[in-house]
C-alpha cells in the first residue's frame, strides 16, 4: 500500500508540475502577444502622426490668408512635436520602421 501511494504522490506531484508549466507558458506567450499588438499599434500612430505632421506642413506651405498664418504654425508645430515623440516611443521600445 505504501508504495502505491508513494507513486500516485509522484503522478500527482508530476501533473502539478506540468500544469504550472502549462500556464506558466500561456501566461508568457499571453505577454508576447499582447507587446506585438502594441507595438503594431505604436508603429500606426506613428505613420498616422507622421501623415498628420506632412499635411500641417503642407497646409502651412499653401496658407495665403494672414490670418492663418498663426494657425498653421501652431498645427505644424503641434504635429511635429506629438510625430518626435512618438518617434521616441518607438525606438524606447526597439520598433524600427522605415526612415522618411
Amino acid at each position: 500500500m505504501e508504495e502505491k501511494d508513494i507513486t500516485r504522490k509522484k503522478e500527482k506531484s508530476f501533473g502539478g508540475l506540468v500544469s504550472a508549466l502549462g500556464n506558466l507558458y500561456n501566461r508568457v506567450n499571453q505577454t508576447n502577444n499582447q507587446a506585438v499588438d502594441e507595438d503594431k499599434e505604436l508603429a500606426k500612430c506613428l505613420m498616422q502622426a507622421y501623415e498628420e505632421w506632412q499635411s500641417a506642413e503642407n497646409f502651412f506651405h499653401s496658407v495665403a490668408d494672414p490670418d492663418l498664418v498663426d494657425h498653421a504654425i501652431y498645427k505644424l508645430e503641434a504635429t511635429k512635436a506629438r510625430y518626435i515623440y512618438l518617434l521616441k516611443q518607438a525606438k524606447a521600445n526597439g520598433i524600427r520602421m522605415n526612415s522618411h
